[in-house]
């Protein structure tokens, strides 16, 4: 009972300390996004950190491994956050027993479920014992009571994964060991293949386990089949490895188990459980929580509203529990270049989650890009989707060429753009083996006939628009490098994006698609906008025409004029909404605020109030799959009230729901939005102020912001759009007024 205590007496302490605005880590609520399709991992785990310890529940539960329902079989060390898809990761569980152990079924039904920021604790009815779990970067530490009854022990299980066969994306077990160290010591590993990557590698993952009791009893099973005498056991043919530890007599115990993981051996796995000293639960729960708290201390909001400080910073935390942090541990190869994995997917995470880090962890997104490039020195391609220490999985264009040319625009400092520079030109120019695990696949059409032909690669309608996009992103890096020869080059392949509009389809009132096309010129017949969504080879993928029609943001004005005019282009916006788009999915995140090309940002705060409600304080309060963070970094932005265009300089300015916001940057200045009039019914800007100075326009630069000041709306009841007189960039109309500056 004193350590349950001495857990709310911190969180309480912590909370103290937020109403004085010095921790916002009480309002991280782990439970939102854990039902429904959000996905999210309950678990504890450090900023981007490696291990995320976290119970499995029930029979082909999500990715999370958690689910509402079903009993608890155990709790495995690695998962990932907010995907969708086929499974990943679930290895090494430990499971606390006690009786006679059945090996077919430890599993237990469950009661007093607690999640909390870097903690978790459980009943498990079945045995009358509660379980906890905090961890450290690569270690966690568990904390086992167990009652006055006869066998307490804990059961490692090494053949144990998650299997959630989405589109034939199913983990198999490629081999699997657990020996027995000593009376306190356990190891092994775990090597699986497949997955949501689909990934032929198996990638392994080791452990090593010591507890601060000493067993009296211990033992190893294979295949279910008790192994008398024996201290290992290894298996390479499906079958599972198995041991435990048992504590001798009957009376009340609580026995502190510390392991730690790592993707290159046992003796490193060792190393990395020394993270955690001795045995300390509530030191480690101390430190983790510390950790977060300087990770999310730089954003501070005022809000009348706790629900939507619990919601943001949630987001926020979210946000950054992918990619995982592995310098020191990676198998592949030796570099003195931080490492990171589970990019899962830079197609989500390109968009809002990367441009996030860059304004406010600009030092970690440098980290974070310095391992994408050694990715690509190391393996030819940047990852699209990377998990398991491999490459697999593409969807529309090269991401991370996107990712990449965000922070260079931004001038993030500790980069070599230069070495940046080849790996994202890398992708514009070698055409990849399997162009669903990297790079760009149908790159040939690309080069020779100007568009990605449906022969030429499945997906091909959104993978146009995409490339278009990735080539403008690395024209702004040539251009900056003087690559003059390049820069025209990839200039010109960020305009192939017509090559694919046909002016005559008309849909729902509406002129001119993207709309794929035949190697010989010839448009796809029987065609509308509204077709294709899915891995299934349709020739658009989480969007359909529809959705990518709008995605030319490297030359808006020419895609405006395409579609009719400012006018017109706004009514289809409206269209666009009214039933047309996936208000979850990553490609519809900058349709809100397209409408600020049109001049009516009206329109805009209109979407963006009427979107945000969907996020909720709530179990199920993220309205799809959070896809590492990428959807709830969505929310965090535009309830600060601006919101980045990736790949370039300058963010849309929103309607905000806070009454002010203040980023506090890491080069010791700060940016304030102050929204003056909020209400419910005050959603509309009539006003906005840089610095004192009357702001004529709805987008700011990212230099405006890091140069620290205070951005004031003037909110209103009332529509009025004068105010914003310069319309947004639109790159390509005028590439003499762009000036690109290398960092």
């Amino acid at each position: 009972m004193k350590k349950i205590i001495c857990i709310a007496v911190l969180f309480s302490a912590l909370a103290c300390a937020f109403a004085q605005g010095e921790s916002p880590t009480q309002f991280v609520d782990t439970w939102i996004g854990s039902r429904g399709s959000g996905n999210t991992v309950i678990g504890p785990s450090l900023p981007f950190g490696m291990i995320k310890p976290s119970p499995d529940t029930g029979k082909n539960s999500s990715n999370s491994g958690w689910g509402a329902s079903g009993n608890i079989n155990g709790f495995s060390q690695t998962h990932v956050s907010g995907t969708g898809g086929g499974s990943k990761y679930g290895n090494i569980l430990v499971m606390p027993a006690n009786g006679t152990l059945d090996v077919s079924n430890i599993s237990s039904e469950r009661a007093n479920e607690t999640s909390k920021l870097a903690f978790y604790g459980v009943d498990l009815t079945r045995y009358g014992i509660k379980a906890e779990i905090t961890c450290s970067e690569k270690a966690a530490i568990y904390r086992f009571s167990f009652p006055k009854k006869e066998g307490s022990k804990i059961v490692f299980d090494t053949g144990h994964f998650l299997y959630n066969n989405v589109a034939g994306e199913g983990q198999h077990l490629a081999d699997c060991s657990v020996e027995i160290l000593s009376k306190c010591e356990v190891s092994g590993h775990t090597s699986l293949t497949g997955g949501w990557n689909l990934q032929k590698e198996p990638f392994t993952v080791f452990f090593y386990a010591t507890t601060d009791t000493p067993a009296s009893k211990f033992g190893i099973f294979k295949d279910g089949k008790f192994q008398k005498d024996s201290l290992k056991a290894s298996a390479e043919n499906g079958e599972k490895t198995m041991a435990f530890l048992e504590f001798g007599g009957e009376s009340e115990r609580t026995v502190h188990l510390k392991i730690g993981i790592s993707f290159v051996s046992v003796a490193q796995a060792k190393r990395n459980a020394k993270e955690i000293k001795n045995f300390d639960f509530d030191g480690t729960l101390k430190r983790a929580i510390s950790a977060w708290d300087k990770a999310l201390r730089p954003i501070e909001i005022k809000t009348d509203f706790p629900d939507q400080k619990k919601i943001f910073y949630t987001a926020l935390y979210h946000a950054m529990l992918m990619p995982a942090n592995r310098t020191g541990d990676n198998p592949l190869w030796k570099s003195k270049e931080p490492y990171y994995d589970d990019f899962y997917a830079i197609w989500d995470t390109f968009r809002t989650s990367g441009p996030l880090l860059t304004l406010i962890a600009p030092r970690r997104q440098a980290e974070i890009i310095r391992a994408l490039i050694d990715i690509q020195k190391h393996e030819g391609f940047l990852p699209d989707g990377r998990s398991g220490n491999h490459n697999g999985r593409t969807q529309g264009g090269s991401n991370a060429d996107v990712y990449i040319a965000d922070a260079f625009a931004k001038e993030l400092k500790g980069v070599n753009w230069r070495d940046a520079y080849e790996a994202v030109k890398a992708d514009a120019e070698n055409e990849p083996a399997d162009g669903y695990k990297e790079g760009r696949g149908g790159l040939k059409d690309w080069h020779e006939i100007g568009y990605l032909s449906i022969e030429g690669f499945k997906m091909s309608g959104c993978k146009n628009v995409e490339y278009a996009y990735n080539d403008f992103c690395i024209m702004q890096m040539a251009q900056a490098l003087n690559k003059n020869e390049d820069a025209k080059k990839y200039s010109d392949r960020a305009k192939q994006w017509q090559n694919v509009w046909d002016e005559n389809l008309e849909h729902s009132g509406f002129k001119g698609f993207i709309r794929p096309r035949h190697r010989n010129g010839k448009w796809l017949e029987n065609f509308k906008p509204t077709d294709g969504c899915s891995w299934k080879g349709d020739t658009f993928y989480e969007g359909n025409s529809w959705t990518y029609s709008f995605y030319v943001l490297q030359d808006m004005n020419t895609l405006i004029e395409k579609c009719g005019g400012k006018d017109t282009f706004a009514n289809r916006l409206d269209e666009f909404f009214n039933g047309k788009c996936d208000l979850a999915n990553e490609p519809f995140f900058l349709t809100p605020y397209l409408y600020i090309y049109a001049n009516r940002h009206d329109k805009t705060a209109e979407r963006i109030h009427k979107i945000l409600p969907r996020f909720t304080a709530h179990a199920g309060g993220i309205p799809g799959n959070d896809d590492s963070g990428a959807l709830s970094a969505w929310y965090a932005w535009s309830a600060m009230g601006i919101f980045p265009v990736a790949g370039q300089d300058w963010y849309f300015i929103g309607s905000p729901i806070f009454e002010n916001t203040k980023i506090n940057l890491q080069n010791g200045k700060a940016f304030t939005i102050k929204a003056e009039n909020l209400s419910k019914e005050n959603i509309y800007v009539a006003k906005a102020f840089l610095n004192g100075k009357p702001l004529k326009q709805a987008w700011i630069r990212h230099s405006q912001i890091v140069s620290g000041g205070e951005l004031t709306l003037k909110m209103s009841k009332n529509p009025d759009n004068f105010w914003a007189e310069t319309l947004p960039p639109s790159p390509l109309s005028d590439l003499k007024s762009q000036k690109f500056k290398q960092p």
